[in-house]
């Protein structure tokens, strides 16, 4: 057999070029929790996309307000099988998370089959994890969210699904903690305790961010200046929704844009980064909040 080392070389910057063109056509958001399925396409097309429709004369922000509606309508929404946490999980004194399938109640078939899967899938490190660790794509196929993460996630991939936002950068998960549980934590140094907090989304609209409760469906408009590109410690930024009377968040990371999950997927993760701004990271790096200082 004759040799052709031109041929050789040829063939093998021919393979090289086929590896490097596979793996640059993947999305960025593979792997990412917001990412779009076929699954959450065929949703937003057949359920949420003719929902739409039947709407005349929405602005943008009419019509993404009107997204969040829907997922969390109890129909055709994204918790048709929602299955209350207290009826699988509960407290001990410490407030610590365990299962309590003891106490699951009365539940359907497809809910004790999501169950189990959950169980199996999220719940095996910390049982609390399963408020964190579904994807977009698990939470849509089962409509079982109960979850502001879970909300958040699936507003943003159907979204994307529908094409509604131009530009990545424009739409935007966002992690917060509750501004009280961070001060008792901070004031302690403690960096075991559980704090609360909630995950919603920013959209810039005509150059403002708009911050949408996904979980409830109501809105705030960012302060004037407010850019989610100039999020750094020490300095808090708080807001507060309507639908949470009384409580104030402050902002503890924002995705660079609508592929970037920030990370959020265990309460381990969630309770550092409520710390930190980042998940492998425990230390408080955020000043005491203040009440009334940019608030």
């Amino acid at each position: 057999m004759n040799r052709n080392p031109a041929l050789y070389f040829s063939l093998i910057l021919l393979i090289l070029f086929d590896v490097i063109f596979a793996t640059a056509a993947f999305s960025e958001e593979d792997n990412s929790l917001l990412e779009v399925t076929p699954e959450i396409r065929e949703y937003a097309m057949n359920t949420v996309k003719p929902a739409l429709d039947s709407c005349v004369d929405m602005n943008k922000l009419s019509v993404l307000l009107k997204i969040s509606a829907i997922l969390i309508d109890p129909v055709i929404g994204i918790d048709a099988n929602k299955i209350e946490p207290s009826k699988f999980i509960i407290y001990d004194k410490l407030h610590k998370v365990r299962l309590g399938f003891l106490i699951t109640g009365k539940l359907s078939s497809e809910q004790k089959e999501i169950l189990k899967t959950w169980h199996v899938k999220f719940m095996q490190e910390n049982p609390a994890d399963v408020f964190f660790a579904p994807s977009a794509d698990e939470i849509i196929t089962t409509k079982a969210a109960f979850g502001c993460s879970h909300y958040a996630r699936s507003f943003i991939a159907v979204v994307k699904a529908l094409g509604l936002v131009e530009k990545p950068e424009e739409l935007r998960y966002v992690v917060s903690c509750k501004a009280d549980n961070y001060n008792q934590a901070f004031d302690n140094n403690d960096k075991e305790m559980t704090m609360n907090g909630h995950q919603f989304v920013l959209v810039s609209i005509t150059s403002n961010w708009i911050a949408i409760n996904t979980s409830k469906g109501d809105w705030i408009e960012m302060p004037e200046g407010f850019s989610p590109d100039i999020l750094r410690p020490p300095n808090n930024i708080p807001l507060r929704f309507e639908s949470y009377p009384g409580v104030t968040f402050l902002i503890r990371k924002i995705g660079e844009d609508y592929y970037d999950d920030c990370d959020d997927n265990s309460l381990q993760a969630l309770m550092n980064m409520y710390r930190s701004g980042e998940a492998q990271d425990s230390s408080f790096k955020w000043d005491r909040f203040v009440k009334g200082r940019r608030e």
